[in-house]
């Protein structure tokens, strides 16, 4: 072995240890975990095999919080696509205070989430929130109610919280993106007679295909994995109504300290976001 391979291999040596440690080690020990029947309360520490697995594919509440994940992550990802493509786009074009308007937009991303969900519980609160006063002026809400307290709209009442916290990400890539579309190619677009409607649908939006792609495919890994959020606005609540997978396997862990259950919780998770990947790929087809 050359001298120059042997330098590189022992430069990659901490990155090995430290990738195994943090990585590779927890997640033997959650496989081997989610395999026992591990709970503080009965004092049990013992193999079941695939017991755990079994009684997942039989839980309601597994169910349950699978359904409101996937809405929490499509609904979430929708509005947050939408929205920062439409900011991106506005602020691509030539106007007087743009940087003004662009750390406006910023501010929700570098808002700490606490800070946010104390902000959002608060425009929520049904006496002196201003979201629930204004449904009540309009005539759309009987009474002045909190929405993240019922059962019909607390999941709702999140994911428009995570909308506003997240999409000035993709907006800033999505601009930086757009910025990097020639010119000359919308100039020669309208020489030959296309509206801005047509450059727009035609050019633009074409040649974002694969930075959308790919903001697609990491944010919703980040979304369905999510958890600050929904448990510093609901805890999951009320009725489970909120209750997503993350906020699941953090209340069978640290609520019924059920150890074996919460770690096979997170096998199962760890594969629908596998499978997930794995379709967005073929979506995406071969493209870098």
């Amino acid at each position: 072995m050359k001298r120059e391979a042997k330098i590189g291999y022992l430069f990659f040596l901490p990155t090995l240890f430290i990738f195994t440690v943090l990585i590779v080690y927890p997640l033997i020990d959650v496989v081997w975990l989610s395999f026992r029947n591990v709970n503080w309360f009965t004092m049990k520490n013992e193999f079941i095999g695939i017991r755990n697995f079994v009684k997942i594919l039989s839980d309601p509440i597994f169910w349950n919080a699978t359904k409101k994940t996937f809405v929490w992550t499509i609904f979430s990802l929708i509005g947050q696509l939408i929205i920062a493509t439409v900011a991106a786009l506005l602020l691509n074009t030539e106007f007087g205070s743009k940087r003004i308007f662009r750390s406006i937009f910023l501010f929700p991303w570098v808002l700490p989430t606490v800070v946010t969900a104390l902000a959002w519980r608060c425009m929520y609160h049904e006496f002196w929130g201003h979201i629930s006063y204004v449904l009540y002026y309009l005539g759309i809400t009987a009474n002045r109610i909190n929405l993240l307290s019922l059962t019909s709209t607390s999941l709702s009442a999140t994911i428009v919280v995570n909308i506003w916290r997240g999409f000035p990400l993709m907006m800033v890539i999505i601009l930086a993106a757009l910025q990097g579309i020639p010119k000359e190619i919308k100039e020669a677009a309208k020489i030959d007679g296309a509206s801005s409607f047509k450059i727009l649908i035609y050019i633009v939006l074409p040649m974002l295909r694969q930075i959308i792609g790919m903001l697609v495919l990491f944010r919703t890994i980040w979304i369905f994995y999510f958890f600050d959020i929904v448990w510093l606005l609901t805890r999951g609540g009320p009725s489970s109504s909120s209750e997503t997978l993350p906020l699941l396997i953090f209340l069978k862990c640290f609520g019924s300290y059920e150890f074996g259950y919460a770690a096979a919780l997170a096998i199962v998770m760890l594969f629908i976001l596998t499978v997930i990947v794995i379709f967005c790929q073929i979506l995406l087809g071969d493209e870098e």
